[in-house]
């Protein structure tokens, strides 16, 4: 920043010469100047003089003694006038030129925050990888942070967008982003904090704290909550040892499990009555990680009613426990109706902060206490791409200062003795600030040498001390409050997903929330066997599909479930996709339903109405496992059903082979052409290709149990071979397709015309003639899939409207026909 600033004072000529055009004119309209002649001789005169000034000030010191010269001391203020306007011109340009250079690098943060993300969803992808050893080796993984997949083409939804038995659904249903993750879509968002007009619906202060506070009235609490991201409340709080603290030893508090180091402080926001929450915001203000602790809930404003543990450390549900961030941290659960919040934040990290104070008070906690509230110690971290050096030194060019620097540098370059003196008081006066008490005024060593400075300067030891603290930093730029309000249904479809154009099998796993609601009548469950373990529903649920058709209907969405459930919870029934002749439900009176997946067993199925359990007696399960019949007597249309069991293992994997009408396609080029061209090989003397080629193993190989790989079937040759020719001759093949690799020595075969195919790169070996790689021609046979993931996001309950699964991530590992092992 300071190399900027310099190269820009070099253009100050110019800035000045614009000034001094824009003063004449001044003066002509005042009358000061009557003509034009007189207009141009003036300012020829002072540019003249400008010219002169090398770059500096216009201001000259008229030295004066007994009787003032008003002519001399007009000319002087004429001059300063001058200069500051001039200056606080070129601060003007200089500010604007730093809010283009901060938006321009706000968008690059982004964009690196961006490639981050994508970062970690490479890495994560290869560890999905390198973790499976059952013949699943490609994948990818999708977080919410930054997602990649998602289709928002709007054309393509038209025909995408459908619910399992190809309802469609309009663009209102598609799934929202909120918090780092996927929910069902919003009916009505109330903002509990603030009206639509922006008045106040709340108060908040801050409770307790551990440690002294700081006193800086820019930055109080109420800016938390009042809406700007350009206001924001902060405290520093200055100490000599890292904090350790019990805060049960402090006051009194509800929370359980609070760490007992770091900065605590405790906040308490009394709404307008009782309100209904379902969503907290914090926006942290913080160099390093904040972490939420613990949110409490309570009914009254008293405390005396109910309270709610809305996020702790330990919270039943994963989802709902505490978080640690510098970004936007976003905490939802059930809806609470509460009058009063109160939120236990924590700031760990420290940093040290040395000092150089009056000896006599040192140990003033009201010098602490202005220090801690100090701009050098609270900078605006809302900026990432500004330094604090810069900050500062931006909040420097906008005032005296730089024109006092300026003037002082300039007095001592021609030697004016006064201007000098006079200038470096007024510096000083500057760096001081209008304080009652200058002793109290600390000045901020650079580094802990200076502690040393001090300590062995005999006349700075007489009246100052080398003081070193520890400084915590921590606040917040916004808190939001909402009751939030769902669809009871939404859904999300990826783009085509750059998984192998042969693949074959594909397996699912998701990371996800749900929630549950307490139930009266306790029973066995059937799965666990455990007497009282179903006091609970879940009552949201996330259904996934896949596909590998352009154009797909209800029939070509092929359910698969998720590898990390053991049992499906909370399944809507609402349809039968199911056809055939089920003669145990001949004669009965059933309202039928298919199950997703095939049941493992009977003994395994929980039907609920409402989220409770029903008796099996009410209902009957078809022999093959594939559907459900409720006896119509005990069959409620207002009742949404629900069903909770074990599925077969073919839940968990999708098949896509010849009996789902795969069918390999040759490459033909834009000209009509069989075979894809090259003009050489690269660098690598190799070739890629746009498609993997295919290569059906079931009629190649032949699978050796006990040794746990293919073999190849020498007898028979490929049903859809791989032809590569390299000026009009056929190379030899030497890929090994047993194990997807080849052996470098047998590319010296057949005179070095050989090559070797992996995935889709075709490598050459190297001809014994001399043969040059080019003019090639491969040709090969593919396999088109346009595989998309599809998910269904539930809630199923009428009433609890607050209430949304949330999906955070997700991750696809696939087989393909050339890669088993």
């Amino acid at each position: 920043m300071s190399k900027f600033l310099d190269d820009f004072l070099i253009t100050m000529p110019t800035t000045q010469r614009k000034k001094l055009i824009e003063l004449l004119e001044l003066q002509q309209k005042e009358g000061k100047i009557k003509t034009n002649y007189e207009l141009q001789a003036e300012l020829e005169k002072l540019l003249s003089e400008l010219d002169g000034k090398s770059n500096g000030p216009t201001f000259k010191a008229r030295t004066q003694s007994k009787q003032t010269n008003s002519k001399a001391y007009n000319a002087n203020m004429d001059e300063i006038a001058f200069d500051l306007a001039t200056l606080f011109e070129a601060s003007s340009t200089i500010d604007r030129l730093i809010a283009d250079n901060k938006l321009l690098s706000k968008s690059l943060l982004a964009s690196i925050r961006k490639n981050v993300y994508a970062l970690q969803t490479k890495v994560n992808r290869y560890k999905l990888i390198m973790k499976n050893t059952d013949g699943f080796v490609d994948g990818i993984h999708e977080q919410f942070k930054a997602p990649e997949y998602i289709e928002t083409n709007e054309t393509v939804l038209q025909s995408l967008r459908k619910d399992r038995f190809d309802k469609y659904l309009d663009s209102t249903f598609l799934a929202e982003n909120v918090g780092d993750a996927l929910q069902l879509a919003g009916v009505e968002t109330i903002d509990q904090l603030r009206t639509n007009y922006g008045r106040k619906l709340a108060h908040i202060n801050v409770l307790n704290r551990t440690g002294y506070p700081s006193e800086n009235p820019n930055h109080t609490i109420d800016q938390a909550i009042d809406g700007s991201l350009n206001t924001y409340w902060a405290e520093s709080i200055l100490v000599d040892q890292p904090i350790k603290q019990n805060i049960n030893d402090l006051w009194k508090n509800d929370y359980e499990e609070v760490p007992k180091d770091g900065a605590l402080c405790e906040l308490e926001i009394t709404l307008n009555g009782v309100t209904t929450v379902s969503d907290i915001h914090f926006e942290p203000f913080c160099a390093y990680p904040l972490e939420i602790v613990s949110i409490y809930g309570y009914e009254t404003e008293d405390m005396n009613g109910k309270m709610y543990e809305l996020i702790s450390p330990n919270h039943i549900n994963p989802m709902q426990r505490n978080k640690k961030s510098v970004n936007l941290m976003t905490f939802q659960f059930p809806s609470v109706d509460v009058s009063k919040i109160k939120i236990l934040l924590r700031q760990e990290n420290y940093v040290s902060e040395n000092f150089i104070v009056n000896k006599d008070e040192a140990q003033n906690m009201q010098l602490w206490r202005k220090l801690s509230s100090s701009e050098q110690l609270i900078p605006d971290y809302k900026n990432p791409n500004e330094t604090i050096a810069e900050f500062d030194k931006k909040n420097e060019i906008t005032g005296w200062s730089v024109y006092l620097e300026k003037l002082k540098e300039w007095a001592l370059s021609v030697n004016e003795s006064g201007v000098l003196e006079s200038a470096k008081r007024a510096m000083e006066a500057i760096r001081m600030g209008d304080y009652k008490n200058p002793m109290l005024l600390k000045l901020q060593a650079l580094s802990k040498d200076k502690d040393n400075a001090i300590n062995n300067d005999e006349e700075l030891k007489k009246s100052w001390k080398a003081v070193n603290k520890i400084s915590y930093l921590y606040g917040a730029y916004n808190i939001s409050i909402f009751g939030r309000k769902y669809k009871n249904h939404s859904i999300m479809v990826t783009e085509p997903l750059p998984l192998s154009s042969n693949a074959n099998k594909i397996g699912l796993s998701t990371v996800e929330k749900h929630h549950h609601i307490e139930i009266d009548n306790a029973v066995s469950d059937p799965i666990t066997k455990e007497l009282g373990s179903i006091n609970t529903a879940q009552i949201t649920d996330i259904e996934y599909y896949i596909t590998y058709k352009k154009n797909p209907n209800a029939s070509d969405w092929i359910p698969i479930l998720p590898n990390d459930k053991k049992y499906v919870y909370g399944e809507l029934l609402s349809g039968d996709m199911i056809q055939g002749d089920y003669p145990e439900f001949k004669g009965q009176s059933l309202i039928q339903y298919s199950f997703r997946f095939p049941i493992v067993s009977n003994k395994t199925v929980v039907l609920r109405r409402n989220g409770v359990p029903m008796d099996p007696q009410t209902y009957i399960i078809s022999n093959d496992g594939k559907k459900i019949g409720i006896f119509s007597k005990y069959y409620s249309a207002s009742s949404i059903y629900t069903v909770d069991y074990k599925p077969a293992d073919e839940a968990y994997v999708v098949v896509l082979d010849y009996e789902n009408n795969i069918t390999p396609t040759q490459y033909i080029d834009v000209n009509g052409d069989t075979g894809e061209s090259f003009e050489s090989a690269d660098f690598n003397n190799a070739i890629e290709l746009k498609h993997s080629p295919y290569l059906f193993r079931n009629s190649l190989f032949k699978y050796n149990e006990k040794e746990n790989h293919y073999a190849q079937n020498k007898n028979k040759t490929p049903e859809f071979p791989i032809i590569v020719r390299v000026n009009g001759e056929e190379f030899k093949n030497i890929t090994n397709h047993a194990t997807n690799t080849y052996d470098t020595e047998r590319l010296t075969e057949n005179e070095g015309k050989t090559f070797a195919q992996i995935g889709k790169t075709i490598v050459f070996g190297r001809p014994i003639d001399g043969a040059k790689i080019e003019n090639i021609t491969v040709d090969y046979y593919y396999v088109t899939t346009d595989i998309r993931l599809k998910a269904i996001l539930r809630r199923n309950s009428m009433e609890d409207e607050s209430v949304t699964p949330a999906l955070y991530s997700y991750s696809i590992k696939c087989q393909s026909y050339d890669q088993e092992v």
